[in-house]
């Protein structure tokens, strides 16, 4: 057989890919028809027109599946979670799991004797049937015997959902990877694009690893560390990654990059199942609720591990001593990375070395790793600290930074001594950014503290981070009049006259509904830095249906378009200003609309 006899038939090096079930029988029947060998083939219901049809659709399945697996074998490309996951795998990117809602509690306590007592770590409480359990020790100090007094540390934060535990054998080998099965979640769901699941899951972030050697007996616990090979012979250290699967892997060391499991060493893991949205609480649901001790087996050998002598545990007898409440709601749940949040994510782990050092590190790690907290997130350095934020201050006539309160507290808990190190941290909650509509809402002083501990182990050496508040500027609508004294009197002075054809059948109460939409929606995606445009805003009002024009009226004075006044809840007097052009926010600076449940009221609508 000759070369000529394979390629007498020619065809484009892109052929295959036009190719389906019916082209390639096309492709075989013309071939056959080249010759008198065989003349069935053109008669759709013979045998051999069917055997063609066959071979035809098998044809068919082969070229997709190579498709798809030459598709799913790059980054660019890949579809499917699992292959996705191992592809990034290569550059040590580990995809983040589903994380459970965050609460923040204050504790009392009354009628103990002064001390320092320690609620032990997995102890949990319990309201309106959602648990939340304490994943890390509360320490406190009573000062003052048989008293109700506020104890520290306050703003502990607890994580929604059921501890549970799970024990496993280790084998001693060389890093050993021990899977723990999300039996919760299907591989289907978790690569859901879907914003809802109403199921359970383990929670990405609540993990606590003990080893109980097999020859002494002695539990120890084991901390994570983002890679082994940056840990000595003796780290009792383990790498934690969501695999292919939606499970999670824990790999311990070697003996020369950490620790190296011995044979039948237990292993055991805690691990919180968090019950989703349903586990979701609002502000004050505790309502002074009492915590619950965690008791298992393991548990208590655990405790004889990690607990000295010296420490004044709290018994189940004083638990009724304690009591918690939450003054804010708990925090959204997060669903885990889906393919698209890898591909767009993974490069920029990657760039920074799973290190903070420039801007982009702080803010893109900062905004991932906490996205249940962080609406948003900006980096100033000192530099920009001194000639910007400290300049507003200095401006609105303040001493610089010391009669602030909120920045007085940042620089207090979170600074270092000297400041010319200091990266400073702009963060907007992401759970209601303003009480009401109205005050501004700050991060509280634990959450500050898990984003500083998460930094501490990435930063560079001298630098120092500093979470700070950001400079909120509430918006509403103003116009100037001489009759107002106050920010006060000009917001609820002020009006939005708007004027529809009277030849249109618009409904009032719609164009006020589309009117409120319209500011409510662009205020809700507000970012810190960003600029108010408030001619994009005039145009989206003026578009709506029947609408021919818009003025801001306040008594005699009228101004067309919107015209807002924007001031600093903080200090309304001494900054405030009028305006109907765009305004720019200083990356310190977050901007929310006023109010927004009361604008339908200051909608007048004429018809002309």
């Amino acid at each position: 057989m000759s070369l000529q006899d394979f390629t007498d038939y020619s065809l484009p090096k892109n052929a295959y890919l036009t190719f389906d079930a019916n082209s390639l029988k096309t492709l075989i029947i013309d071939r056959l028809n080249e010759n008198e060998t065989f003349t069935d083939q053109n008669f759709e219901g013979s045998n051999f027109s069917a055997f063609i049809d066959v071979v035809a659709y098998m044809y068919h399945v082969l070229l997709f599946q190579l498709n798809t697996t030459s598709n799913e074998s790059t980054f660019n490309t890949a579809t499917i979670y699992e292959n996705m996951n191992k592809l990034v795998s290569t550059i040590g990117y580990n995809p983040l799991g589903d994380q459970t809602s965050l609460v923040n509690i204050s504790l009392s306590a009354a009628d103990l004797a002064s001390n320092v007592y320690t609620v032990p770590r997995f102890s949990s409480v319990a309201a309106n049937g959602e648990t939340y359990v304490a994943t890390e020790d509360i320490t406190f100090e009573k000062t003052v015997d048989n008293t109700l007094e506020a104890v520290a540390p306050s703003n502990k934060t607890l994580y929604q959902g059921l501890l549970s535990e799970s024990t496993f054998k280790a084998t001693g080998e060389p890093y050993e990877n021990i899977i723990l099965i999300d039996s919760f979640t299907s591989k289907q769901l978790r690569q859901s694009t879907s914003n809802v699941r109403n199921t359970k899951f383990i929670s990405d972030n609540a993990f606590s690893v003990f080893v109980q050697n097999n020859t002494t007996r002695e539990w120890v616990e084991y901390k994570e560390t983002s890679s082994l090979f940056l840990e000595g012979a003796a780290a009792r250290k383990y790498e934690k990654r969501l695999n292919g699967n939606g499970n999670y892997e824990f790999k311990f060391g070697d003996n020369i990059n950490g620790k190296q499991l011995e044979a039948n060493d237990t292993v055991l893991i805690f691990y919180v199942i968090s019950d989703n949205e349903s586990g979701i609480i609002g502000p004050n649901t505790f309502n002074n609720a009492s915590f619950t001790l965690y008791g298992s087996p393991n548990f208590s050998g655990v405790k004889t591990a990690i607990y000295d002598t010296n420490q004044t545990l709290i018994t189940p007898s004083q638990l009724g001593n304690l009591t918690i409440n939450n003054r804010f709601a708990s925090s959204p749940t997060k669903l885990a990375e889906t393919v698209a949040d890898i591909r767009r994510n993974a490069p920029k782990v990657f760039a920074a070395q799973n290190r903070l050092v420039t801007k982009d590190d702080y803010e893109y790690q900062i905004n991932r790793n906490f996205n249940n907290l962080t609406r948003d997130v900006k980096i100033l350095s000192n530099n920009d600290y001194t000639s910007k934020v400290l300049s507003y201050y200095n401006d609105i006539a303040f001493i610089p930074g010391n009669d602030d309160s909120r920045v007085l507290f940042s620089q207090v808990l979170f600074s270092a001594s000297t400041s010319f190190n200091n990266v400073y941290v702009y963060t907007v909650p992401t759970n209601n950014p303003t009480l009401n509509g109205r005050t501004p809402n700050y991060l509280n002083s634990a959450q500050k503290q898990l984003i500083a501990e998460f930094c501490e182990n990435k930063k560079d050496v001298t630098q120092n981070v500093v979470v700070s508040d950001p400079i909120f500027k509430a918006f509403a609508l103003g116009a100037a009049n001489v009759d107002d004294n106050s920010v006060d009197d000009t917001v609820n002075n002020t009006q939005l006259r708007v004027t529809l054809d009277k030849n249109q059948a618009t409904n009032d109460g719609a164009v006020r509904s589309a009117i409120f939409n319209i500011i409510n929606n662009y205020f809700a995606a507000v970012q810190l830095g960003d600029i108010i445009d408030v001619a994009d805003l005039t145009r989206d009002i003026i578009n709506i249906p029947g609408v021919t024009d818009l003025h801001t009226i306040n008594g005699d004075t009228e101004v067309p378009n919107l015209n807002f006044i924007i001031w600093n809840p903080d200090y309304k007097e001494e900054d405030n200003v009028l305006q109907s052009v765009n305004y720019q926010l200083e990356n310190f600076q977050f901007a929310y609309f006023y109010d927004p449940q009361n604008i339908t009221n200051k909608i007048a609508i004429r018809r002309l």
